[in-house]
């Protein structure tokens, strides 16, 4: 190997281990993020204090803010349309559960009468 190339291997090692040594700088800082509302969350699992460095899922954010009550504020008002739609949910799967059951009576009662006509 020649000299040069050996200088040129030990600049770029150097460079490189340099540069994994440094600490990135964050001029921007922590903000909030709001995840989207899950199966036993509450208001304080919903936020999060992040950085740029930290990995986050797009898929799971509402908002992301450097303002920590108006976090607070988007995480209840998430927290609310979460309930009230699992709500709605209980009571429409009540309402199909009582018609399903009004048509199995229906069903049985004219079985019953076509029983009795023959």
């Amino acid at each position: 190997m020649k000299k040069s190339e050996l200088k040129y291997i030990i600049k770029e090692a150097l460079e490189a281990t340099t540069m994994e040594m440094i600490e990135p700088i964050d001029e921007i800082g922590t903000f909030m993020i709001v995840k989207k509302p899950k199966k036993g969350m509450t208001m304080e699992d919903m936020l999060q204090e992040v950085s740029i460095y930290d990995s986050i899922m797009k898929e799971e954010i509402i908002m992301a803010s450097t303002n920590k009550s108006a976090a607070r504020k988007r995480a209840k008002e998430a927290l609310k349309e979460y309930e009230m739609q699992k709500t709605t949910l209980k009571r429409e799967m009540e309402e199909y559960r009582m018609a399903k059951k009004d048509i199995e009576e229906k069903k049985t009662k004219a079985k019953e009468l076509i029983n009795k006509l023959r």
